[in-house]
């Protein structure tokens, strides 16, 4: 079986889709950290980024997604995005998607992945989920 179809339908035909992952970002860290995107694929609009399965309260912790390391390239979510609403392990949080440059964020694979940088870390050890959820384009 083929993983990137659903019977004779490719990815782009059936909607958004699992791109990438972060697994136990470290949100004590202003360090970049990559979220590994899946298949590589040539071009992707991101479309939904989830913070879930926060290991302690994310109080101070803020920060954005990167194109490139060092805050580079494009702010996908903004260097202010704060997370305080991630209280506990069940919570989750869609941040907030940087569009003013376009109405979509499309990203091709000269960008195979994106970054977490945090502006604020949390102060204390903290881990949480990164997902990164959107439309194939092309593969």
């Amino acid at each position: 079986m083929d993983a990137d179809r659903v019977a004779n339908e490719l990815p782009p035909r059936f909607g958004g889709i699992l791109l990438g992952s972060l697994i136990a970002a470290n949100f004590n860290s202003t360090a970049d950290q990559q979220i590994t995107i899946f298949s590589n694929p040539s071009k992707y609009i991101i479309r939904r980024i989830v913070v879930t399965n926060a290991s302690a309260s994310l109080t101070t912790a803020a920060g954005g997604i990167y194109t490139a390391v060092s805050k580079g390239g494009t702010a996908v979510v903004a260097s202010s995005q704060a997370y305080t609403t991630l209280t506990g392990s069940t919570l989750f949080l869609d941040l907030t998607l940087n569009t003013s440059g376009s109405a979509n964020i499309t990203v091709k694979s000269s960008i195979p992945n994106l970054y977490l940088s945090l502006t604020t870390a949390q102060g204390t050890a903290a881990t949480a989920d990164v997902y990164v959820y959107g439309d194939i384009v092309t593969l």
